[in-house]
């Protein structure tokens, strides 16, 4: 096990991450369009009912009640109905029809379980409680491996999953355990009370009979503090936590740092930022550096990935992105979404714009 050292210094090290290519949007008409590597298409003349975005592939619920995928300019029909919840990650589309979940692999349906009452889907894998087997199982790059039994009733008694990890007790052992790159590693015998969040490469955790904070973080155990926090929240391989004296740290990159000496009015962790609220500003901690956007909190924000956006007291829109804050436009905004680094924009006098790789372009109308 690895004992933190606090530090008050500030690592940077290269992020890297996947390119987004993806969004979709809605002219005035109803038109249903979908913006892909810089380019617009219209895919529905009728106004569909919902859809997600993903990685790699939109799902949307058309206006007949269809399920269909959109990827690399195709569309696949999937479903003609009955629909109760689909997902698209960053690398994996699934949905779920009453108790049945489904992957979609190459656009075909493939079914992982037929009574299934409990499951997560994370950016590359799906963690499932198999009720016909009693089995929890977990898909991960088109493998199902088999985590669990349950001989009677539920084989887990807890569970959180992240991007690529899984947390969970064993309803039979009582045992905390953490499924990580193919194998299951025990970290706690017979646990009473526990508290635990997964992330990417991560899961923090409480270890109650000694009152210790912990992180598992890329196979190895690091102890953060001493004590319990009051509040804790991950994000990919990170900690955003209060401990005990009201101070505000994070676990990044293997080390704590000391954020501040007193705990935010608010903080949220998401993939690669930590946004935060103090003293009426609002900041953001980003590979290893805490950056102060406003002396004020604007009323709406929002964040994905490495991209936080807000609009200011004029209803203009700003970003921080890998590092930079930068004002967008003078275009005055009804509206805006955030899809990892993409930003989606909804503009007085029905103007869709797309924010893409620094570079803005017009949504399509007719």
């Amino acid at each position: 096990m690895h004992k933190i050292i606090l530090t008050l210094s500030f690592c940077i090290l290269p992020l890297l991450t996947m390119a987004q290519h993806l969004g979709a949007y809605s002219d005035y008409q109803g038109h249903f369009f979908i913006f892909d590597h810089g380019n617009s298409k219209k895919i529905e003349d009728l106004q569909v009912q919902s859809y997600v975005i993903g990685g790699e592939c939109i799902m949307y619920i058309n206006n007949q009640g269809n399920l269909k995928i959109y990827r690399n300019g195709n569309v696949a029909k999937l479903e003609p109905g009955g629909i109760d919840k689909y997902f698209a990650t960053d690398h994996l589309a699934a949905y779920q029809i009453f108790d049945q979940l489904f992957v979609v692999i190459n656009d075909n349906p493939k079914i992982l379980s037929r009574n299934c009452p409990l499951y997560q889907v994370q950016d590359s894998l799906i963690v499932f409680y198999d009720k016909e087997s009693l089995l929890l199982k977990i898909f991960y790059k088109g493998v199902v491996h088999e985590i669990e039994s349950g001989l009677i009733g539920k084989p887990i008694s807890r569970l959180s999953s992240g991007d690529n990890i899984v947390a969970y007790v064993s309803s039979i052992s009582k045992d905390f355990k953490i499924w990580y790159n193919g194998q299951t590693h025990a970290i706690i015998d017979y646990v009473d009370a526990i508290t635990f969040k997964a992330g990417k490469d991560i899961v923090a955790y409480t270890k109650n009979n000694d009152n210790t904070f912990h992180a598992y973080y890329k196979g190895d155990d690091f102890q953060l503090e001493e004590f319990l926090p009051k509040s804790f929240l991950t994000g990919d391989g990170l900690v955003a936590y209060i401990d005990n004296t009201d101070a505000f740290k994070v676990f990044y990159n293997g080390q704590v740092t000391t954020i501040s000496n007193y705990a935010p009015d608010s903080y949220f962790a998401s993939n690669n930022l930590i946004v935060f609220t103090e003293y009426n500003s609002l900041k953001v901690f980003n590979e290893g550096k805490v950056h102060e956007l406003e002396g004020y909190v604007p009323q709406i924000y929002r964040f994905d990935w490495n991209t936080l956006a807000y609009l200011d007291n004029s209803n203009r829109i700003w970003v921080f992105s890998n590092g930079e804050k930068k004002y967008l436009t003078n275009d005055l905004i009804d509206s805006f979404e955030i899809y990892r680094d993409l930003i989606l924009i909804k503009a007085k006098l029905n103007r869709n714009l797309i924010y893409y790789k620094n570079q803005f372009y017009s949504g399509l109308s007719y």
